[in-house]
């Protein structure tokens, strides 16, 4: 009977199940859809942030740059100053030294040594010997 029933109403049953199968997958396309512009906005959201984030880094990064620059300047700045220092320093140690060496030069020719002592003791040049003795010798 229930066979019977089912037979006598194949194209009922077969109607229905196909309009069901249609129905499904509009609803399926339908979801779908929806969860393809759920998606769509969050990658967006997320392609947004990402750019500000990306501007704010760009930003950041040119400010460091400059900085960096400046900061490069005045090292060099500081480094000719710091060479223009050691010159004087050791321009002034030289004058020192050789007042030094002048003096004992001096003390030598009055105490009476000869030229070729005090040109090897002091390491002055000769004329510069000459003219100490001859002004200080005894």
């Amino acid at each position: 009977m229930f066979i019977d029933y089912l037979l006598s109403n194949f194209e009922i049953f077969i109607f229905f199940s196909i309009c069901l199968l249609v129905l499904g997958f509009f609803l399926l396309f339908f979801f779908q859809n929806l969860k393809f512009e759920n998606n769509k906005d969050t990658i967006t959201e997320h392609a947004n942030i990402l750019h500000k984030t990306n501007k704010e880094i760009k930003e950041y990064l040119i400010v460091v740059g400059n900085l960096l620059e400046n900061q490069k300047k005045e090292i060099l700045s500081i480094s000719d100053k710091i060479g223009f220092i050691e010159r004087e320093i050791s321009r002034l140690g030289d004058i020192k030294g050789s007042e030094d060496m002048l003096s004992i030069a001096i003390e030598m020719a009055r105490n009476g040594n000869d030229r070729e002592e005090i040109k090897n003791k002091t390491g002055l040049r000769e004329d510069e010997v000459e003219a100490i003795y001859t002004y200080y010798k005894k």
